[in-house]
């Protein structure tokens, strides 16, 4: 009986390495390059005239490896986005917590720290300024909750500087809805004119916003009205 030729169990397993590397991880390496185009590209071209050709092109892979990890274009848009803005989320309340005892110092560190974001990644300041106000159809809830993730970092790190019974919680949110509203609009005129006014100016006036509701709200730090 003619015997069967074997066959090496590396090349039957879907986990073989090549390079060193899973299909797994091979897997997760061409996800991120199709990710960052995205961003790239959306954040610049715009998400109507960016393609699944231009940001396969950007990525330097096939339109197969494209639907291995995304279903289409809203998929990758909202996946882009939700990355973008939890990276923005994480970077102002790791540089926030440094300052958890000194209202001005925080409230400067986070709003230096956002305007820096969006200047040093146009393309994610872009796509989360500007082209999430334009696409907020195709993000559908998830716009909300991001826009709401920021509002909560806003209460999560102010609420320890207010006296008792200043303001009902819904107050607070509003407050906390209409700083956040007004940063997004400050970053949106900022990158529509290429940056052009400097940041310590952007950062002071802003300040200053906070500075108004920290006095009406008698936080301690804020009462000093030669210390805005």
């Amino acid at each position: 009986m003619k015997e069967t030729p074997s066959v090496d169990a590396s090349a039957r397993s879907p986990h073989r390495k090549y390079a060193g590397k899973d299909a797994s991880t091979r897997q997760a390496e061409r996800r991120d390059k199709l990710l960052v185009a995205g961003v790239d590209l959306i954040g610049t071209k715009g998400f109507v005239a960016t393609t699944i050709d231009d940001v396969c092109r950007e990525a330097g892979l096939t339109k197969r490896y494209f639907y291995e990890s995304f279903e289409n274009r809203e998929a990758l848009l909202t996946t882009a986005f939700e990355g973008v803005t939890w990276e923005l989320l994480q970077r102002i309340g790791k540089a926030a917590a440094a300052h958890a005892r000194d209202a001005r110092a925080l409230v400067r560190t986070g709003v230096r720290e956002t305007f820096a974001f969006v200047a040093e990644h146009p393309a994610k300041g872009q796509l989360m300024m500007i082209e999430a106000m334009s696409v907020r159809s195709q993000l559908g809830r998830l716009y909300v909750k991001q826009f709401g993730a920021f509002v909560e970092l806003v209460l999560s790190l102010t609420r320890s500087f207010l006296p008792p019974d200043t303001a009902t919680e819904a107050e607070l949110t509003v407050m906390a809805r209409g700083v956040i509203g007004a940063i997004i609009h400050l970053c949106q005129g900022w990158i529509a004119t290429d940056f052009k006014q400097p940041i310590d100016e952007l950062v002071a006036g802003t300040v200053r916003i906070f500075a108004g509701i920290g006095r009406e709200l008698g936080i301690p730090d804020w009462m000093d009205p030669a210390h805005p």
